[in-house]
C-alpha cells in the first residue's frame, strides 16, 4: 500500500493481499472501504469475518450495505450474528440487503451449524419477515435446523406456520406409526409450536388444514380447532361431520363435543351420533338417520350391528332390496328364511356366519340356509342335515329318555352306530348325541354330528351345536 494516496484495491484484490484489503477496509473514504469489502467477500477468507463485522455499523449505508454484501458471501457460523444485527439497521435498503443475504444465503449455508444458528437468531429477533425463509428451513435436511425453524416461527407468531406445520407433525406420526423411527425432537417442537400459534387468529389456517388430501392432516387439524373457543369452529366442525374418513367424522364430533356443542334432532345431529358410532342416540334424530345406520350396517363388528338393528327397528325400517345390506341385516336377527328370499346377495353374509358366529347353533341355521341356496360346505359340517335333525330332537317335545331313543334308532338308520355290534350311544351333557361307544368301551366321535374348526396348532377341534362345549373322546 503507498504511503500516500488511497489504496489500489484492484492491485491488492489482484495479488489477493488479504492484509492490504483489510486494511483498506480501515481507510476513511467510504468508497475505499465499500471497493475493498466488495474484493474481499469472494476471497472468502476467515481473517476477514471480523473487520467486516466492524463494518455493519459505520456510518455510511453503502459501507455497511458492502460489509453485509462480504459477509454472505463468506458463510459460516461467525456471520450470522452481524447479518443478523444487519436486520435491525435504520436504512431500509441496509435492511433490504440484509434481508437478502439472510433470507436467500444463509438458509442454504453448506454449514448446517450456520443455518441452524441463522433460524435460532431469526426467532430470537423476532424477525417478522423471515416466515417464508423459515417455512424452507423446516425441510431443511438436517433435523437440528428443522426445531430451529419451527421454534423461531412460534417465536414470531407466524399464523402461515399452521398449516406446514400440522403437515409436519402428521407426517412424523405416520412415520412412528409405520416404520417405528421418527424425529421425536421435531415432532415435540412442531406440536409445542402449535400449542403457541393455534388461537382465533389461525382459524383460517386451518380450515385450509381441513381441504388437505392427507386424512391425517384434516385429522390433526381437527383437534386443533377443538382446543379453540370461537363461534367459527363448531361451524367449521360441523362441515366435516359426514367427511369420507369415519376418523375425521369422529374427530369433528368429538371436537364440538369439546366445544360445548348440543346436536339437534335432525340430519346433522344424526351425522353428529353416527360419527361417535351412538346408533340408538342417532335413531332417536328421525328418519334422517337411517340412511346412516343402513350403511354403517354392514361394516359393523357383530355387538356393534345388534345396536344397528335395534336402531333401525325402532324407526319401522325393513330393507327393500334383496342386497347384502338385507342379507345382514335379517342374518343378525336370526331371520334365516329372510336372508334366503335374499338369494345369491346372501351367500358371502352366510358364509361369515358359519365360520364366525359366537354360537354353533347360528352357524347351523347359516349352513342350513345355504343349503337351501345349493351351496353345500364340506366345513364346519360333515353333515348338516344330520345335524339339523339332531337339533330338531333335542330341541322337540318329549323327555330325556324318549329323545335319546329317537336319536338311537335314527342314527342306527343312519349308520353313525352299530347297535347290532354291542355299540351303544354317547351324549354330551346337554343331551345331545357326540360319541359312539365300540364294543371294547372305546369312546370315538361322531364327527358327522359335530361341528369342526382349527385350534391354534392347526389341528381339528370338535364342538357340540347344541351347547358349544368342545368334545374330545377321552373325556367321555
Amino acid at each position: 500500500m503507498p504511503l500516500f494516496g488511497p489504496p489500489n484495491i484492484a492491485q491488492l484484490e489482484a495479488k489477493r493481499d488479504i492484509q492490504g484489503l483489510i486494511k483498506a477496509l480501515a481507510y476513511k473514504d467510504p468508497a475505499v472501504k465499500i471497493a475493498a469489502a466488495d474484493a474481499l467477500g469472494p476471497l472468502g477468507d476467515p481473517m476477514a469475518v471480523e473487520p467486516l463485522a466492524v463494518l455493519i455499523t459505520d456510518e455510511d449505508p453503502g459501507v455497511r450495505r458492502a460489509a453485509i454484501r462480504a459477509l454472505s458471501a463468506r458463510g459460516g457460523v461467525r456471520v450470522v450474528e452481524p447479518l443478523i444485527l444487519a436486520l435491525q439497521d435504520r436504512d431500509p435498503g441496509v435492511r433490504g440487503v440484509a434481508a437478502q443475504a439472510i433470507y436467500r444465503r444463509m438458509m442454504t449455508d453448506p454449514d448446517q451449524d450456520a443455518r441452524r444458528e441463522t433460524a435460532t437468531a431469526l426467532g430470537r429477533i423476532k424477525a417478522a419477515d423471515a416466515g417464508d425463509s423459515l417455512l424452507r428451513a423446516m425441510t431443511d435436511p438436517d433435523e437440528t435446523v428443522r426445531v430451529a425453524a419451527v421454534r423461531a416461527l412460534a417465536a414470531i407468531g407466524d399464523v402461515a406456520a399452521v398449516g406446514p406445520l400440522i403437515v409436519m407433525l402428521a407426517h412424523e406420526q405416520r412415520r412412528a406409526k409405520t416404520t417405528g423411527r421418527s424425529s421425536l425432537a421435531v415432532e415435540r417442537a412442531a406440536g409445542q409450536a402449535l400449542d403457541v400459534l393455534c388461537d382465533e387468529n389461525s382459524v383460517d389456517a386451518l380450515q385450509t388444514a381441513l381441504g388437505h388430501d392427507d386424512a391425517d392432516v384434516r385429522e390433526l387439524a381437527i383437534k386443533r380447532l377443538a382446543r379453540i373457543d370461537s363461534p367459527a369452529v363448531a361451524e367449521m366442525l360441523q362441515g366435516h361431520l359426514d367427511d369420507s374418513d369415519p376418523i375425521i367424522r369422529r374427530s369433528a364430533a368429538r371436537g364440538l363435543a369439546e366445544v360445548g356443542w348440543r346436536p339437534p334432532s335432525n340430519e346433522k345431529g344424526a351425522h353428529y351420533w353416527a360419527a361417535l358410532r351412538e346408533w340408538r342416540r342417532c335413531a332417536e334424530c328421525g328418519p334422517a338417520a337411517i340412511p346412516l345406520l343402513v350403511a354403517a350396517f354392514p361394516r359393523a363388528q357383530a355387538l356393534e350391528r345388534a345396536d344397528i338393528q335395534a336402531a333401525l327397528v325402532s324407526l319401522n325400517w325393513e330393507p327393500s332390496e334383496p342386497d347384502a345390506t338385507a342379507a345382514a341385516y335379517w342374518a343378525a336377527q336370526g331371520n334365516w328364511a329372510r336372508c334366503v328370499e335374499v338369494g345369491a346377495p346372501a351367500i358371502e353374509v352366510l358364509d361369515g356366519v358359519v365360520v364366525g358366529a359366537a354360537t354353533w347353533r347360528e352357524r347351523v341355521a347359516a349352513a342350513a340356509a345355504l343349503k337351501s341356496l345349493g351351496e353345500d360346505r364340506p366345513a364346519p359340517f360333515a353333515r348338516i342335515d344330520l345335524v339339523e335333525h339332531a337339533l330338531g330332537v333335542i330341541d322337540g317335545e318329549g323327555t330325556e329318555d324318549e329323545k335319546h331313543g329317537a336319536l338311537s334308532s335314527w342314527l342306527a338308520e343312519e349308520h353313525e352306530f352299530e347297535p347290532a355290534g354291542d355299540q351303544k350311544l354317547g351324549w354330551c351333557q346337554c343331551g345331545y348325541p357326540s360319541v359312539r361307544i365300540l364294543k371294547d368301551g372305546t369312546p370315538e366321535l361322531i364327527t358327522d354330528l359335530l361341528g369342526v374348526e382349527q385350534d391354534a396348532s392347526g389341528e381339528p377341534a370338535y364342538f357340540c351345536p347344541s351347547c358349544d362345549a368342545r368334545r374330545t373322546a377321552d373325556a367321555i
